[in-house]
């Protein structure tokens, strides 16, 4: 039976944060599109590991003016490939701001 590594692991490398596990970014697609007068980005970023999983990151945010600490905005990830000796769990997961990815990576990294 493989052994199971969590997401997180992963997406402390992404984003550069201290991880046992190495990113590789293998593609990156940008999105700029016009919503109701707001301007709206995607940006999706693949990652290769070093122990072959590979992973798929979606952040889309728009420009509409907000005060709060932490804007809205869409985070998700998907495991796309398994490691072979391993498997990552959740295969998928998602925010609706980066203080809630934050604190989630906190969490599961401590």
């Amino acid at each position: 039976m493989a052994d199971l590594e969590h997401l997180a692991n992963y997406v402390s490398a992404i984003l550069g944060a201290s991880s046992s596990r190495i990113a590789y970014l293998e593609n990156s697609n940008q999105e700029t599109w016009f919503d109701q007068g707001f301007t709206v980005t995607a940006e999706e970023k693949t990652y290769a590991f070093d122990d072959g999983a590979l992973i798929k990151r979606l952040a889309e945010q728009d420009n509409f003016p907000s005060d709060a600490v932490c804007a809205e905005c869409w985070i998700s990830y998907e495991v796309v490939r398994q490691p072979l000796d391993k498997t990552v769990s959740p295969s998928h997961i998602s925010f609706n701001n980066a203080c809630r990815e934050a604190y989630w990576l906190r969490y599961f990294s401590g």
